[in-house]
């Protein structure tokens, strides 16, 4: 394959746009394409420790440590091997380019006390939720501050199902800032976001994102944790149903607007004059 007068760093530029759009469960198969393509594995891995970090934290991957799964995301990473896990109560080393654990170390100075109460209250309400709602779900909530000393839980959902055998992956991912002052009002800011990938004789992908705003009270850690439970539950609910009522209504207007119901001569195709044309031209042939 030839790139023309495409320089390297357009190729490389071209290359990780590819990588970082692959959909869930099928990165490593577009990194072999990507590969195969480029012809040179230099210009591959030069980047790959980057792209690759990027696309599992976009992503928000679930690992298995210990008796339990932890998110490897933005709104705990460390450093870019190091994640915050709060439930086994330690920092999770993570190589990106083999994709498993190497190994844990105890959590220092990580977890803001002041915050603690309201995130461990938070966290637990919302994995009763994805216990409930979520088959592969797996979530977790981490703390930090804002610019002007608020308070920020950060709560992340991520649950995947991969069935390559029937040529259909997907990733479903929700990601709350929860800020708030203590026995203030907290401002929920949400982000949803759905993909879904089916490649039997043909490439469909379903890419939807929906972003949600709502409010509670945060009068005390338990009481904001049973408000925020309840409203990304309500959130979530009301973006499946308008998901789902989107693609029952699909058939008959999106699909149906991509192609034509006649040909631009608005006239329907004879099949039996298109039938005796060739005929007649092979006839023809023949004759000469």
């Amino acid at each position: 394959m030839s790139f023309g007068e495409i320089s390297q760093e357009e190729i490389i530029q071209i290359s990780n746009n590819f990588l970082l759009n692959a959909p869930p469960g099928e990165f490593l198969e577009v990194v072999t394409d990507v590969r195969g393509l480029l012809g040179n594995d230099t210009l591959l891995n030069d980047t790959a420790p980057q792209i690759f970090r990027k696309w599992n934290t976009d992503q928000m991957i679930q690992v298995q440590v210990g008796d339990h799964q932890v998110l490897i995301t933005p709104y705990n990473e460390i450093n870019d091997c190091e994640y915050i896990d709060p439930k086994g109560n330690c920092v999770v080393r993570y190589d990106h380019i083999r994709g498993e654990v190497t190994g844990t170390r105890p959590i220092g100075g990580e977890l803001d006390g002041q915050i603690e109460p309201y995130r461990s209250a938070i966290g637990d309400s919302i994995a009763n939720y994805c216990a409930e709602h979520y088959e592969n779900g797996t979530s977790a909530a981490f703390s930090s501050r804002e610019s002007d000393g608020s308070f920020n839980v950060t709560v992340c959902i991520s649950s995947s199902k991969f069935n390559p055998n029937n040529f259909w992956n997907g990733r479903w991912r929700s990601v709350y800032s929860i800020v708030f002052k203590p026995n203030g009002q907290a401002t929920i800011s949400g982000n949803l976001k759905v993909n879904v990938h089916y490649y039997e004789d043909g490439n469909v992908q379903l890419v939807a994102n929906a972003n949600k705003r709502s409010q509670a009270s945060a009068s005390d850690p338990g009481r904001l944790a049973q408000e925020v439970g309840k409203i990304i539950a309500k959130l979530e609910q009301d973006y499946h149903n308008a998901v789902e009522a989107s693609y029952n209504t699909m058939g008959d207007t999106t699909f149906k607007a991509l192609r034509r119901v006649l040909p631009i001569t608005r006239q329907k195709i004879d099949w039996n004059k298109i039938k005796n044309y060739k005929i007649g031209n092979d006839a023809a042939s023949y004759a000469r």
